[in-house]
C-alpha cells in the first residue's frame, strides 16, 4: 500500500510540474508560430485526454472524439450566431448537448466490440461531415462557422488581445481535461472501467453494469471534447467540417493518445505535445504539399506500434523499471 501511495505522490508531482513549466513557457516564447503550434498542441491534448478515457481506461477505441470536439463548437457557435449568447456562457449548453449525443450514440455502437466499434464510431464522423455541409445556412458549409472578431476584452465571448491569452486559456482546457481523467482514474467509476477493458465478460458476470458505464464514459470524453472545441472556435473565430469531422483530423487523438501512452494520465498531453510541433514544423520544411500531414501521422503511428507500443510514457516507465531491477537480478544471480 505504501508503494502505491508513493507511486501516486510522483505521479502527481510529475504531472503538476507538467503543467508548471507549459505555465512558465508561455511567458518566454517569443516566436509567434512556435506559440501558435503549442496553443493547438494544447486544445487538441484535451481531445487525446477524452480519447484516453475511452480507450485507454474503458478499452473502447473511438474515433468520434474529434467529432464530439465539433459538435460543441457547432453548438455554441449556433448560439453565438442565432441568439446573441456569448461563448462562455454557451459553454454549457454546448458540453450538456455533446454529452446527450455522445450518450445516444453511446447506447446504439457500445453494444459492438472491438474494430466493429471503432468502425461505427468512424461512420458516425462522416456522416456528421456532410450533415455540416447539408445545413450551411447555419454552419456555414464549406466555408465554416465564423464568429466576428470585437476588438477589446469581452471575457463572456473569449475575447482577448494578443494570442498569448489564448495560449492560456488552451493550456487551462488542457488542466482541466486532465483533472478529469484523473478524477476517473482514481474513482470507483475508473476501477470499474479497467475491468471492463481487461475482461468484459468477466466484469459482467461479477455485477459491472457494462453498457451504462461506457455510456456514460462516452458521455464525460464527449464532453471534455466540446470544451476544447468551444476554446478553439474562440480562439481562432472559426470551425469548419474539414477540422471537426474530417479524416485526418479524426486520426489526430488518436495517434497522440498511442504516442503519449494510452492509460496514462498524461498520455494525451505528451503526446500532443510532441505530435503537433512535429507536424507543423514538416509542414514549415515541405510547404503545403497535399496529403503530407496525412502520411506523417500515419508514419508516426506505424512507428509508435512497432517500437513503442506503450507510448513514450510507458517506455520511460520500463526503462527506470529495468534500472531499479539490474542490481537485484545481479545479487540474486537472475
Amino acid at each position: 500500500m505504501s508503494a502505491l501511495r508513493s507511486r501516486v505522490t510522483v505521479a502527481q508531482w510529475i504531472t503538476v510540474a507538467a503543467f508548471i513549466l507549459l505555465i512558465v513557457l508561455g511567458i518566454f516564447i517569443q516566436q509567434a508560430f512556435w506559440l501558435r503550434v503549442l496553443t493547438l498542441a494544447l486544445l487538441f491534448s484535451a481531445v487525446a485526454q477524452s480519447w484516453n478515457l475511452m480507450a485507454g481506461y474503458a478499452g473502447q477505441w473511438s474515433l468520434a472524439q474529434l467529432a464530439f470536439f465539433g459538435v460543441g463548437a457547432y453548438v455554441a457557435g449556433i448560439l453565438r450566431q442565432e441568439a446573441g449568447v456569448p461563448l462562455l456562457v454557451g459553454l454549457v449548453p454546448a458540453m450538456l448537448v455533446t454529452a446527450l449525443f455522445a450518450c445516444l450514440v453511446g447506447y446504439i455502437t457500445l453494444r459492438l466490440r472491438g474494430h466493429y466499434f471503432s468502425v461505427l464510431t468512424f461512420f458516425m464522423v462522416v456522416s456528421l461531415y456532410e450533415l455540416v455541409r447539408y445545413f450551411a445556412d447555419y454552419t456555414g458549409g464549406q466555408y465554416g462557422l465564423n464568429i466576428p472578431f470585437s476588438p477589446g476584452v469581452d471575457f463572456l465571448g473569449l475575447q482577448f488581445q494578443g494570442f498569448r491569452t489564448y495560449y492560456y486559456l488552451a493550456l487551462v482546457v488542457a488542466i482541466l481535461a486532465t483533472m478529469t481523467l484523473w478524477w476517473v482514474a482514481r474513482s470507483q467509476f475508473g476501477l470499474q472501467l479497467r475491468a471492463i477493458r481487461d475482461d468484459q465478460d468477466a466484469a459482467a458476470a461479477v455485477g459491472v453494469r457494462v453498457l451504462r458505464l461506457k455510456v456514460i464514459a462516452m458521455a464525460i470524453s464527449a464532453a471534455m471534447a466540446s470544451m476544447a472545441g468551444v476554446a478553439y472556435l474562440a480562439t481562432y473565430k472559426l470551425m469548419d467540417a474539414e477540422t471537426a469531422f474530417g479524416v485526418h483530423a479524426t486520426l489526430d487523438p488518436v495517434v497522440a493518445g498511442i504516442l503519449g501512452g494510452a492509460g496514462q494520465i498524461l498520455g494525451g498531453v505528451l503526446g500532443e505535445l510532441v505530435l503537433q510541433p512535429v507536424v507543423g514544423q514538416v509542414n514549415v520544411m515541405a510547404g503545403s504539399v497535399p496529403g503530407l500531414a496525412s502520411l506523417v501521422y500515419g508514419l508516426i503511428l506505424m512507428l509508435v506500434i512497432l517500437f513503442l507500443p506503450r507510448g513514450l510514457i510507458g517506455f520511460a516507465a520500463n526503462l527506470r523499471s529495468s534500472r531499479t531491477e539490474d542490481p537485484i537480478k545481479e545479487a540474486t544471480g537472475d
